[in-house]
C-alpha cells in the first residue's frame, strides 16, 4: 500500500501542473491578450485626442474667418414681406417675372399648410413653360425679388413638347 501512495504522488503533480498550464492557457492568456488590444486602442485614441487639441486654436481661428460679413458685391435686397392683398396677385408678380425671363406662366400654387403656420413664409409652386437655356436669367430674376425668401427646388422637365420648370419657392408674407 505504500508503494501506491507513492506512485501516486508524481501523478498527481504532473496532473496539476497540467491543470495550471491550462487554465494559463484559457483564461489568462486571451483576457491578456484583450487587455494589449484595449491599451493599443486607448494608446491610439490619446493620440488622437491630442492631436484634436492642437489642432483646436486653428479651427476656431479659421471659423472665425468664415464668418465674416457677406460681400458688398453681391446682390441681395433688402427683404420685404408681401401683404395679404399682394399674397392675392401671386399670378401677375410671377407673369411679370415670367415675361422678363422669356418664359410663360403655367400655374401658381400656394401650400396653405405654411400658410396657417404662422411662421412668416409661404410655400409656393410655380411651373414655367419654355426652353431651359431661360433658367438661369427666370432664377436670378426671382431671387432679385423683395419678398422671396429662398428657391427650395427646382425641377426642368426636358420633353419634346412638354418643356417646363417647376420652382418651390418660400415668400416672406404677413
Amino acid at each position: 500500500m505504500a508503494d501506491t501512495k507513492n506512485q501516486s504522488s508524481p501523478i498527481l503533480v504532473i496532473l496539476c501542473a497540467f491543470g495550471l498550464l491550462a487554465f494559463l492557457a484559457l483564461v489568462i492568456y486571451p483576457n491578456y491578450r484583450s487587455m494589449k488590444d484595449y491599451d493599443r486602442q486607448i494608446s491610439v485614441l490619446n493620440g488622437e485626442i491630442a492631436l484634436r487639441q492642437a489642432l483646436s486654436p486653428i479651427y476656431s481661428k479659421l471659423a472665425a474667418q468664415a464668418r465674416i460679413a457677406p460681400s458688398t458685391q453681391l446682390k441681395s435686397p433688402d427683404k420685404t414681406a408681401l401683404d395679404i392683398e399682394n399674397t392675392g396677385r401671386l399670378t401677375q408678380l410671377f407673369q411679370h417675372i415670367a415675361n422678363t425671363a422669356g418664359l410663360r406662366l403655367e400655374s401658381v400654387t400656394p401650400d396653405a399648410q405654411t400658410f396657417d403656420q404662422g411662421n412668416g413664409l409661404l410655400m409656393v409652386e410655380v411651373v414655367f413653360k419654355g426652353e431651359f437655356l431661360n433658367v438661369q436669367p427666370l432664377i436670378n430674376t426671382i431671387v432679385e425679388q423683395p419678398f422671396v425668401d429662398r428657391i427650395n427646388k427646382i425641377q426642368i422637365r426636358c420633353a419634346e413638347e412638354n418643356k417646363s420648370i417647376m420652382l418651390s419657392v418660400s415668400l416672406l408674407h404677413r
